[in-house]
């Protein structure tokens, strides 16, 4: 598994390339802008993408959604709590950033503790409300894809609609704490991190 981290869009989100080298294939995460950088990308690694996972629905984390999709043909995964999102401006925020962008309905949901099998690589899926009510972790392997559940030596924000205080720390605490300290920690901005790091580190855990 090879894994390529893009900082797009006007915030710098994390866009993750997730690679299956011995097929070609692969996993787009959190398209959230620059379509033709993200598409380039691909076309010079010369895979086919197979999925586009979402870990929630913020417009930061969706903004080239469609056109990814359109560009690839893969199939795009969100939470059921957060497919609104990508269909109402209102929902996923960008109607408060003057670009009011509305996207297709996704075509599967994340489920809690499903696997996905995309591109050769097993997913597991990790609800982890609290940001968003739909968010999600990934799990691949050694490494979790966590959005803007957890970042580094920090947490996402939970003033937003659908955000909570108290559920972002029980996600954290009975979905991430409990796994092995040398996974990887790959967030929706920022630097990576890994699980015992934060265990020590983060202020808000401790």
């Amino acid at each position: 598994m090879k894994i390529i981290a893009m900082e797009v869009g006007v915030i710098g989100t994390n866009c993750y390339l997730v690679i299956n080298e011995e097929k070609r294939t692969g996993v787009v995460i959190d398209p959230g802008g620059d379509a033709d950088h993200i598409l380039e990308k691909i076309r010079q690694k010369e895979i086919t993408i197979e999925a586009i996972f979402l870990t929630h629905g913020h417009s930061d984390h969706i903004m080239a959604v469609d056109e990814v999709r359109e560009a690839t043909g893969a199939k795009v995964y969100i939470s059921e709590a957060d497919a609104d999102m990508l269909t109402k401006a209102s929902s996923n925020l960008s109607i408060y950033m003057g670009a009011g962008s509305e996207f297709k309905a996704a075509d599967k949901f994340l489920v809690d503790g499903d696997i996905i099998t995309a591109a050769g690589l097993k997913f597991q899926v990790l609800a982890t409300p609290g940001h968003t009510k739909g968010g999600v972790c990934l799990l691949c392997k050694d490494t979790i894809f966590c959005g803007d559940t957890i970042f580094s030596e920090s947490i996402g924000r939970t003033d937003l609609p659908g955000g909570s205080y108290s559920q972002i720390l029980h996600s954290i605490k009975t979905k991430i704490l409990v796994l092995p300290d040398e996974l990887k920690l790959l967030p929706g901005h920022g630097p990576a991190t890994t699980i015992g790091w934060e265990r020590r580190r983060n202020p808000f855990l401790q």
